[in-house]
């Protein structure tokens, strides 16, 4: 099932959509992105949006929030140029 660009087959953890829609909306290097597993954690950390790795078709990044951590993959037309706007836009450190 998708909506737009961000397929909303799988759940999100609290607090993602909000990211994932700004990059949707606002990176032009981004034509979809993909939320996969969520694993459960321990402890308590702050929200936090990082980019892993690349991948053959963009980015995969990890989205820490309370006690769970999502998978979160980035479809891209220039990866390198994606991860750029993302440290520029303020959504990874």
């Amino acid at each position: 099932m998708k909506f737009g660009r961000i397929k909303r087959q799988h759940g999100r953890v609290g607090g993602l959509d909000q990211i994932l829609d700004r990059i949707v909306h606002e990176c032009p290097f981004v034509s979809r992105i993909v939320p996969g597993r969520i694993k459960i954690r321990r402890g308590k950390t702050a929200p936090s949006f990082k980019v892993q790795y690349p991948t053959g078709a963009g980015l995969k990044c990890l989205y820490t929030g309370t006690g769970t951590v999502q998978e979160v993959f980035l479809i891209c037309s220039d990866a390198e140029a994606a991860r750029r706007w993302l440290g520029q836009a303020g959504i990874v450190a």
